[in-house]
């Protein structure tokens, strides 16, 4: 009898099994969540990265999209332009003239330019009759005394000039081409009071004063109705 309950005393005094963890185990396991947690902070700063490189690809995209935007819609302009202008020829018939001179009808002489007489043109005419260059250099004649130099020779205005007063006024810079094809226009349309010019290298047009003047003094005295005859005459 008594050696039964000196065993049961045996068995009840030792301790019992735990499942709680070791500190050793505790700090594999927090090592390990620190290791996994650096992994994925340099996943993140990674990710970032591209990110940051496909942003600044995106942005130079843009840019190099809208320089060829830009591009293309100045070379549609100049194609309009030059169709409108064939077009305007192709329309011209010379059948008046020779019906007037086969009647003996007197013609009157006039010294009045082309640039001089697209001038008086009201905002509506001009915008129905002439392409858009045409447009634009009858802008700057009608106030080239604002945005031109003087000297001896006249009034001088240069490309980087024509390109600014076209960028102020339509709100976006036009291509060079576009700029050349304004100062011929300029050339053309002025006649014998226009010159287009090199000096050193840079394309100028220069302007007499006086039909400078004569320019912006017709812009008071828009007239209402077209000339029937090409604006290139």
């Amino acid at each position: 009898m008594s050696d039964t309950t000196t065993t049961e005393s045996t068995a009840t005094d030792q301790p019992a099994t735990t499942d709680n963890p070791t500190l050793e185990s505790v700090s594999e396991q927090l090592e390990a969540l620190t290791d996994r947690v650096a992994e994925l902070q340099a996943k993140v700063e990674r990710k970032d990265d591209r990110i940051d490189e496909l942003e600044a690809k995106l942005t130079e995209y843009k840019r190099f999209a809208g320089s060829e935007f830009a591009d293309v819609r100045g070379r549609i302009t100049d194609v309009e332009d030059q169709t409108q202008e064939l077009e305007t020829t192709l329309q011209e018939t010379p059948t008046e003239t020779t019906a007037a001179e086969e009647n003996g009808a007197s013609q009157t002489t006039t010294t009045e330019t082309p640039l001089e007489r697209i001038c008086t043109f009201p905002e509506h005419i001009a915008d129905r009759e002439l392409t858009t260059n045409q447009q634009r250099a009858r802008f700057i004649a009608r106030d080239v005394q604002d945005y031109a130099e003087k000297a001896p020779a006249g009034l001088v205005l240069d490309s980087q000039t024509i390109a600014k007063v076209i960028t102020a006024a339509e709100g976006s810079k036009p291509h060079t081409q576009t700029v050349a094809r304004v100062m011929d226009f300029l050339d053309k349309l002025g006649k014998d009071e226009v010159e287009q010019t090199k000096q050193r290298g840079k394309k100028l047009v220069v302007i007499d004063e006086e039909a400078a003047d004569r320019y912006h003094d017709r812009c008071d005295r828009d007239i209402e109705q077209p000339p029937t005859e090409s604006v290139m005459s």
